[in-house]
């Protein structure tokens, strides 16, 4: 009875020792903001100062093609704060990785072969560029699931009897955080600083490249040019990219089969190799059809 009474004791007092050290959600909301500003104004690291170095030796260098190039990569990836000077250095970075592991691997004494000399720098080069492109992949698979959802959110609140902009504001204010939000954030700050609303849409497909983003961009602007009514125009658009959402994922469920088939291949012929390995390392050595010998004591007792 005296150890439960002192185990109880005990859990009430580690109990409101934990209530009274844990921040509640005001304190836990200060501290969020006091961190996001600390991390806001904090000096940047050695490795961005490096970049900032370079990339100013770099802007006097003829790049323009691809600055050109890279920025509209970085706009269909969200890394618009990313120059495009920048992502040169850390692909030069990567290219100098590159050429330090192959002379780590290679060794000082052998000599230099340049083929893979030159992979290496390639490989480190080109590795950058790969995952910008993978960035781009999921931003634009992330656009084509969320996007629906939106236009049937506009689509309610422009039957409710709000206007486009309004209905646009609420859903940019309280959808959750994705890269479509993102988008029709920068596609309401164009349209507040005095771009035309069929500009923006044109600005806000070319960056999204997707099927849904573009129909979405090229249905307001049919109805910006033609003055038809928006809200049957969303309810059509909302039923379409409803209809696509379902084939797009009736597609990836049929693909999913095809994907699972290699690591069951795989996981397959390692059951098979830990089952029947032993097996056949006894057949080959001749324990398996050899009779088994008798003891020593089987044969004393003969």
């Amino acid at each position: 009875m005296l150890i439960a009474l002192a185990s109880v004791l005990l859990f009430l007092s580690v109990a409101t020792l934990a209530w009274a050290l844990l921040p509640n959600e005001a304190n836990r909301r200060m501290r969020r903001r006091i961190y996001s500003e600390v991390a806001g104004t904090k000096d940047p690291s050695p490795l961005t100062k490096l970049i900032e170095v370079l990339a100013a030796v770099h802007r006097r260098a003829p790049t323009g093609w691809y600055t050109e190039r890279v920025t509209k990569l970085m706009e269909s990836a969200g890394k618009q704060r990313v120059p495009a000077i920048h992502f040169l250095v850390i692909q030069e970075m990567g290219a100098a990785a590159g050429l330090l592991l192959y002379f780590v691997c290679k060794g000082t004494h052998q000599p230099i072969d340049w083929m893979w000399f030159v992979g290496c720098a390639a490989a480190g080069f080109l590795l950058p560029a790969f995952w910008l492109q993978n960035q781009i992949k999921q931003r634009r698979m992330t656009v084509s699931r969320d996007l629906p959802e939106v236009v049937d959110l506009l689509t309610l609140c422009v039957g409710a009897g709000g206007d486009f902009m309004g209905a646009l504001n609420r859903i940019v204010r309280e959808f959750r955080p994705c890269p479509v939000r993102e988008e029709l954030g920068i596609l309401m700050q164009e349209v507040r600083v005095g771009k035309r609303r069929r500009d923006a849409l044109r600005a806000f497909a070319t960056r999204l490249q997707t099927p849904e983003a573009m129909t979405f961009a090229r249905t307001l602007i049919q109805v910006d040019r033609m003055g038809t009514g928006l809200d049957d125009a969303l309810t059509i658009l909302s039923e379409d990219m409803r209809l696509q959402r379902y084939h797009w994922a009736e597609r990836f469920a049929q693909q999913a089969p095809m994907k699972m088939l290699v690591p069951l291949l795989f996981s397959l012929g390692a059951a098979m190799v830990i089952v029947a390995g032993p097996i056949l390392i006894q057949f080959f050595r001749g324990g398996l059809m050899s009779a088994p010998k008798m003891s020593a004591e089987s044969q004393q007792a003969k």
